[in-house]
């Protein structure tokens, strides 16, 4: 099997202060070609420091940590050098128009169509999980969902920043190709999956987003409203 034919590359944004960079920092103790910051998911990018003299840092509760590599938030802060950013910023401003957007088109709570998109995650979480370990079960399972939930040419002409919006109305299953990819480790694979699990399996009201855990989507249709913020899940 041609993987190039099956499974998309990942969007990576070089960060650095060369001018040919996606991310250009004009700050004189920022390297040239300083870290990259590869797209896995909408909210979700690996953070990796391209062997820099100042070095890369993430907050981590409170303070700023040097990484060589790592997983990140899109509500992350990161530091290239001395320059500070927040991980939301760098890769997208228009995301927040949208986010408003949403937010005054659900004034009246009803949240059912977002709901419903939740039990698609619920069931490809434990899948994903299990799969994750063996590349050639997610080619497998790529060839499968792919076209049902994104067409490939769509992620490949997207761009850097197009992409984040093709990914966002998609399930769990749109992390396939980010599985499969040989650029991420089977630990990190893991993380990314837990990550994105908890990050989507709540509340779709985002005004509330409180976290369903692990409860099964079904006795969540039951409940019908979210007992915190109101919102109508199920009519």
């Amino acid at each position: 099997m041609d993987l190039k034919n099956v499974i998309p590359e990942l969007v990576t944004l070089s960060i650095g202060r060369d001018k040919g960079n996606d991310i250009v920092v004009n700050n004189p103790n920022v390297s040239r070609q300083h870290a990259h910051l590869t797209i896995c998911s909408p909210s979700s990018f690996i953070l990796e420091d391209c062997g820099s003299k100042r070095g890369t840092f993430v907050e981590n509760e409170g303070h700023r940590v040097r990484i060589t590599r790592k997983l990140i938030d899109i509500k992350d802060k990161i530091w290239i050098a001395d320059v500070e950013f927040d991980v939301a910023t760098v890769v997208s401003k228009e995301q927040k128009v949208a986010e408003k957007q949403i937010k005054s088109e659900k004034a009246l709570l009803d949240f059912t169509a977002e709901f419903a998109d939740l039990k698609k995650v619920y069931e490809d979480y434990p899948v994903l999980r299990k799969a994750c370990r063996e590349r050639d079960k997610l080619i497998r399972l790529w060839s499968v969902v792919g076209g049902s939930v994104i067409g490939i040419g769509s992620v490949v002409t997207a761009g850097a920043f197009g992409v984040l919006s093709v990914l966002s109305s998609a399930g769990l299953s749109i992390l396939v190709p980010t599985l499969a990819s040989h650029l991420l480790s089977t630990e990190e694979k893991l993380e990314l999956i837990d990550k994105e699990f908890r990050q989507r399996y709540r509340c779709p009201n985002p005004e509330c987003h409180d976290p369903f855990g692990n409860r099964e989507y079904t006795l969540l249709t039951k409940q019908k409203k979210c007992p915190k913020c109101k919102a109508v899940w199920v009519k």
